[in-house]
């Protein structure tokens, strides 16, 4: 198809045609108005004038008859002013006044007639008249000389048509190049679309910053294909994490059970053979349990929230893993505010802070300290803060650890998926909270350890 039939086949030249059509409205009312007031204005005032005459020669005939109206013509028509007069017969014969013959067709009732004056009479331009038959058959045609006023009336209408013209072609050609523009936009957005469906997921819509609903749609483009990428980056990532964390444990997997095969039959040792193998499945099932539970995290929308008792949750958490961290020679301090609450789901909520806890325990050598702090910020939002002095996490990779299946290279001595804390952040955002990574309490190496801060809105 043609470009231009492609653009005549558009909304936006739809849209254009409206605004063209309203513009072009517009402009006619605005003509109609300046004519009524101007043009019309002056044929109304010269009609008036007209009347007033009209109805005192017509009393001058009721009093003094045809003699008394001829005489009257006569003396009127005599005198300078804008005024003109005819008397006649009832057959059209003249009597007296300012023209030789009738210049319009009589009708019995008084009419208003437009004029165009001969030579010799008045300026000999237009002339707005009243004419019509008396009582007994004579004819009285009363006219006023417009002059000036014609002039000034065509010119006022030569003004209006060439307004009127302009108009029209203004408002085709502005809606014209409103659809053409549009179009344009609209183009570019399309060709992005086209280019990211081809598989460049690095093309992104141009934002032309001006503001309007284009740089709006290409903004939520822009930011649909960022996430779009990152969505992909992470599926990448995410299946060479799991190759890297699977290939160990099936290989230790695999290795056990030859082992255990080609070793003498022996009870004792097939059945520790089978106790290991079989804790390398749990793991396996382990992270494959986690990556099941962060997709219906981040992919259900029908949570149910409730008041959440975070006060009470937190210190259950607390007396729960107290002993636990003592077991791993570590010392284990909370201090939670009374009476925090949040709008969640308990189960989740539960679920961050003891990932969030068991993550400190984890990474905390022995002899660490390992503090759970929660209280309400003055901006209205709880904070449940834990810290620890391990080895922590360096700045510039602490939003990247917050994405699944990330695990910094000291951290892959340790059993894990990397799936804990993209959980904490996926609870999270479901609760339109955040969850933020900062510097922890000081260890033996002279650093600081790690904070996991989740944040969330407190319940009204």
């Amino acid at each position: 198809m043609r470009p231009s039939l492609a653009l005549l086949r558009t909304t936006t030249f739809r849209l254009a045609l409206v605004q063209a059509g309203v513009v072009l409205a517009f402009v006619l009312a605005l003509l109609g108005y300046i004519y009524i007031a101007t043009i019309g204005q002056l044929t109304r005032d010269a009609d008036v004038l007209l009347d007033q005459e009209y109805a005192t020669l017509e009393r001058a005939y009721a009093e003094g008859g045809i003699r008394r109206l001829e005489q009257e013509v006569g003396e009127r028509a005599a005198r300078d002013g804008p005024l003109l007069y005819v008397l006649a017969e009832s057959n059209g014969a003249v009597l007296a006044g300012d023209f030789t013959t009738l210049p319009a067709i009589v009708r019995n009732a008084p009419t208003h007639i437009d004029l165009n004056l001969p030579q010799g009479a008045g300026e000999g331009g237009e002339a707005r008249g009243l004419i019509g038959r008396l009582i007994g058959g004579p004819i009285l045609l009363v006219a006023r000389d417009l002059g000036d006023s014609a002039v000034i009336s065509d010119r006022i209408r030569r003004v209006l048509w060439t307004v009127l013209v302009l108009g029209v072609l203004v408002s085709v050609a502005s809606g014209l190049m409103g659809s053409w523009l549009a179009n344009r936009r609209a183009e570019d957005l399309s060709n992005t679309a086209r280019e990211v469906m081809a598989g460049d997921l690095t093309r992104r819509a141009p934002v032309r910053g001006v503001g309007d609903e284009f740089d709006t749609l290409a903004e939520a483009l822009n930011a649909m294909l960022d996430r779009l990428e990152q969505l992909m980056q992470t599926t990448r990532t995410a299946g060479d994490a799991i190759a890297h964390d699977l290939r160990s444990p099936l290989t230790r997997f695999r290795q056990k059970l030859e082992s255990a095969l080609d070793a003498p039959p022996n009870t004792e040792a097939d059945r520790v053979a089978l106790r290991k193998a079989v804790e390398e499945a749990d793991r396996l099932l382990d992270m494959f349990a986690g990556v099941l539970r962060l997709a219906r995290v981040e992919a259900s929308n029908n949570w149910r929230f409730e008041l959440v008792a975070a006060t009470d949750i937190l210190r259950e958490l607390a007396e729960f893993y107290e002993p636990a961290a003592e077991e791993e020679g570590l010392t284990f301090e909370s201090a939670v505010e009374e009476d925090l609450r949040v709008m969640g789901d308990v189960g989740l909520f539960t679920q961050a802070v003891s990932n969030l806890i068991e993550n400190s325990m984890k990474y905390t050598p022995s002899g660490g300290r390992v503090e759970v702090r929660a209280v309400k910020r003055q901006d209205g939002r709880v904070e449940i803060a834990i810290s620890d002095n391990g080895p922590g996490v360096a700045p510039g990779d602490r939003e990247r650890v917050l994405e699944r299946f990330v695990r910094m290279e000291s951290a892959r001595t340790t059993q894990g998926a990397g799936l804990g804390l993209s959980l904490v952040a996926a609870v999270a955002r479901l609760h339109r909270g955040g969850i933020h990574l900062r510097d922890g309490l000081d260890n033996s190496a002279g650093g600081k350890g790690l904070c996991a801060a989740l944040v969330l809105p407190a319940a009204p």
